[in-house]
Parts: structure tokens; C-alpha cells; sequence
């Protein structure tokens, strides 16, 4: 009885240890889809002739430093450091980044793309609309 117990644990034991290499190799490609993005970035945001109220009198103008940092596949991105404002979302197996962060104020969304180790895009609120140029920081 006890060799039967041995050889079904065994049985059990290689079929988890197959189970979760089958699992390892199926996360291997996704895994390195969300690493591809990873890092820190860092930049200026400066404000845009573009925004909903063109340039209002309170926007700054900038440029101003900035940093976001992206890690699985979530880019968070300091728009505001004097408060820490930050605004996060996902970011696409294309690079595509969009969040938002609602907030009393109207809230910030940022759009905009990582490409070639670069992200170009916008931050706006209600007002200020701001073009956010980014450069991966080597590690």
C-alpha cells in the first residue's frame, strides 16, 4: 500500500511540476509583452495651443520636468509634483497609453504612444491641455 501512495504522489507531483512549466511557457510571451514597455521616462510638458480654452490665463507654460514610470503594463505619470498629481493607465501591446483620473477640480486624462524608447502625448484637465515629450531613462 505504501509503494501505491509513493508512485500516485510521484504521478501527482510530475504532473504539477508539467502543469506549472505549461504555465510558466504560456506566461513567458505575455510577460515580456508587459516588460517591453517597463521603465521610467522622463521629460518636459509644456503647455498647447490645442487645449478646450486655448492658453488660459492660469495655465503655466512649462516646460516643466516630468517622469512616468511604466510597470506592467501601467504607465503612471506625474502631471503635478507640488500636490503629486498623477494620473495612471493601461498601456496597449502597441504602446498606446490612456488614463484618466477624476478629480473636483474636472479631473486629467493623458493620451499619447511609447515608441522607440519615447512617449509623445497629452495631459489635460478641464482647462490647461499640456504636450508631454518623454525619453526612456537607461536602467
Amino acid at each position: 500500500m505504501r509503494n501505491i501512495c509513493a508512485k500516485r504522489a510521484r504521478g501527482i507531483g510530475g504532473l504539477g511540476a508539467a502543469a506549472l512549466l505549461a504555465a510558466a511557457l504560456a506566461a513567458g510571451p505575455a510577460a515580456a509583452q508587459s516588460a517591453q514597455y517597463d521603465g521610467l521616462y522622463a521629460g518636459t510638458q509644456t503647455l498647447s495651443e490645442r487645449g478646450p480654452a486655448g492658453t488660459y490665463s492660469q495655465c503655466l507654460r512649462g516646460p516643466f520636468k516630468r517622469r512616468m514610470a511604466v510597470k506592467d503594463n501601467i504607465a503612471t505619470y506625474t502631471f503635478n509634483p507640488t500636490y503629486q498629481g498623477q494620473v495612471s493607465g493601461p498601456v496597449s501591446a502597441d504602446g498606446a497609453v490612456s488614463g484618466n483620473n477624476a478629480e473636483p477640480s474636472g479631473g486629467v486624462a493623458l493620451s499619447g504612444k511609447i515608441a522607440g524608447g519615447r512617449f509623445t502625448g497629452e495631459v489635460w484637465s478641464l482647462y490647461c491641455t499640456y504636450a508631454v515629450e518623454l525619453k526612456r531613462v537607461p536602467r
